[in-house]
């Protein structure tokens, strides 16, 4: 199995104090579980490119973008959780559960408010930060 950053970044969300002062271990890959309660992060790869040379082949050192959305019951919650995601992820570098991080930082953040009464659902409205980071990483296998 070949190790990826998303691990590296589940594990330093997870091992924040002010991340999990919010969400606990509320961190999930692209789908949130029906029992989950407001707050959560959601992470997902947006995209990903694969360098190489001409002589040597690939170079084992991909980017990929990584969209993190912070949800919770108000804007300031939201606000707050995405702020604690920066601070614990921007300009990361290292190794972590043996993926090794180059470069990670911060590339956009957008606002966004979801309101699912407006289709008859029986959810509470949310608001969600979605941030988009570039994070450039060793591929190797586990």
């Amino acid at each position: 199995m070949i190790l990826s950053p998303e691990k590296h970044v589940y594990l330093k969300l997870a091992s924040s104090p002010a991340v999990a002062r919010l969400v606990g271990f509320q961190i999930y890959p692209i789908a949130v579980p029906k029992a989950a309660a407001v707050p959560f992060i959601i992470y997902k790869r947006a995209n990903i490119s694969r360098d190489s040379t001409l002589t040597a082949g690939p170079m084992f050192m991909p980017v990929v973008s990584l969209q993190i959305a912070s949800w919770a019951l108000t804007y300031d919650g939201a606000r707050e959780l995405a702020d604690e995601v920066r601070l614990a992820l921007d300009g990361n570098i290292g190794t972590l559960a043996g993926v090794t991080i180059h470069d990670m930082r911060l590339v956009s953040e957008t606002d966004d408010f979801l309101d699912p009464t407006a289709v008859g659902a029986q959810l509470p409205p949310a608001y969600e930060v979605r941030q988009l980071y570039s994070i450039r990483w060793s591929e190797a296998t586990g």
